[in-house]
């Protein structure tokens, strides 16, 4: 079979010569699965649901063809809507790179911008509009943005977008799309469940899915660990591994915007170049740290989920979950953020006592059993409750307790096993803790106050 010329490979596709000499300058080499087989489909006008690993391109698989499509004498004829901010930010970007070559006009709106701005910019009759489901409906509500002549309706991470908080939204959005349309429904993860949901709100669709029964969800190309740490030895273990690994970009990921802070401040006092990002920062901060994330001014990102799905990152070198997370879809989600687009990676999972079953979960849904790992130079420690002379704290709760708490290692501490046996094959082995003795006085000396 003679070798196809990388123009050639996607002209082959179907796609017009000026969408594959934007390809071309952007070095798009070859389709991938997702891409061939989705863009042909696709060009035809059919409704798609889409799945595929994360980082293996899915925007340009349903971007593509829509640009293409355009009728550009019309404005507001695509709606591509995304659950985050930083999502839609990304995707509109991806739109305006294939799109250097036509006349094709496109925005992004999402809460946390003056609304106003945005009127504005739909005054200029764009003709792709890409978005977060509150955003379109507050302005289709003011009227700056209709959506019953919307040609093609795109939904990108569709498992989010049907969750709780979003599906009122999602129905909302897609009751106001009157015209005959072509619906696209995309993500990583697409259970039984959602594909029973989205089949209601389109006609005939196309199941493009890239990922076989006996294939992991996750990139081959990211090798992926679970490391056995108590909570309360966390951000030392955290600390030991990213001394160890020295990545070049990696996002940490927590459960709750309190600890993502408090992991963030804890590799800053040990001079790691780490910033957080979560929902309670302003738009403009969190614009910010995404930049700075992007140009390698910040090499660590502590983050929730959040950003999970809201980052295309080349260079991300390790993702680190700090906490396990509950939905094994979240951790798809998670690892995907490395070893995009046929780069390499590693992924570490943080495993507590009691978390077994969340660590089976995650296996049975990306078939594939996590490899076990040791940090070098890391020694667990005792439950602070447990040692000599310790005041009692509550780290049963799965959080780890902050340094310098009453019962927190100190980072020099010498460390003991755990007084409850368990001890993962993960954990280094164990020295005996050294304790100070209590004078036969049965007091400590203490200085007199003045």
């Amino acid at each position: 079979m003679p070798q196809i010329e990388p123009s050639n490979a996607f002209s082959a596709l179907g796609l017009e010569p000026a969408i594959v000499m934007a390809l071309d300058d952007l070095h798009f080499v070859e389709p991938s699965e997702i891409q061939r087989l989705m863009i042909p489909v696709a060009l035809t006008g059919a409704d798609i649901i889409g799945q595929a690993r994360t980082g293996t391109g899915k925007t340009a698989a349903f971007g593509l063809p829509i640009l293409q499509r355009l009728d550009l004498t019309q404005s507001l004829q695509a709606l591509i809507v995304t659950p985050t901010r930083e999502l839609a930010i990304q995707v509109e970007a991806e739109m305006v790179r294939f799109a250097r070559h036509k006349v094709a006009r496109m925005i992004v709106v999402y809460g946390g911008q003056k609304i106003q701005h945005q009127t504005k910019l739909l005054e200029r009759h764009p003709h792709v509009v890409v978005g977060t489901p509150g955003r379109i409906l507050d302005l289709n509500q003011r009227g700056s943005l209709p959506l019953a002549n919307m040609k093609f309706v795109v939904f990108d991470e569709v498992d989010r977008m049907f969750d709780i908080g979003f599906r009122d939204d999602v129905r909302k959005i897609l009751a106001l799309c009157k015209a005959p349309r072509q619906t696209i429904f995309v993500s990583a993860t697409i259970n039984d469940d959602i594909e029973r949901m989205v089949h209601q709100h389109m006609t005939n669709p196309q199941r493009i899915f890239t990922a076989k029964a006996d294939e992991t969800l996750t990139n081959p190309e990211a090798v992926q660990y679970v490391v056995g740490v108590q909570p309360w030895d966390k951000l030392r273990a955290l600390r030991c591994l990213i001394q160890h690994e020295q990545p070049g970009l990696a996002i940490i990921f927590c459960r709750t915007k309190r600890s993502v802070d408090k992991v963030a401040h804890g590799l800053c006092e040990r001079g790691v170049n780490a910033s957080a990002i979560h929902g309670d920062l302003l738009q403009n901060q969190r614009e910010r740290v995404m930049r700075g994330f992007r140009t390698g001014k910040i090499n660590v990102l502590v983050a929730t989920d959040l950003a999970s799905r809201g980052i295309d990152v080349h260079e991300i070198s390790h993702v680190i979950n700090y906490d396990v997370p509950e939905d094994p879809e979240a951790y798809v989600h998670r690892v995907g953020r490395t070893a995009r687009m046929g780069a390499t990676g590693k992924a570490f999972t943080f495993v507590s006592l009691g978390q077994a079953q969340l660590q089976t979960e995650i296996e049975k849904m990306i078939n594939h059993l996590l490899e076990e790992y040791r940090i070098p130079g890391f020694t667990p420690s005792m439950e602070p409750s447990k040692r000599p002379g310790a005041v009692p704290h509550p780290a049963q709760d799965g959080r780890s307790a902050p340094d310098g708490a009453p019962g927190a290692p100190a980072e020099s501490q010498t460390a003991a096993p755990a007084a409850d046996g368990y001890a993962p094959t993960s954990f280094s082995a164990a020295e005996p803790t050294i304790v100070t003795r209590r004078p036969i006085s049965g007091r400590f000396p203490t200085r007199r106050r003045r």
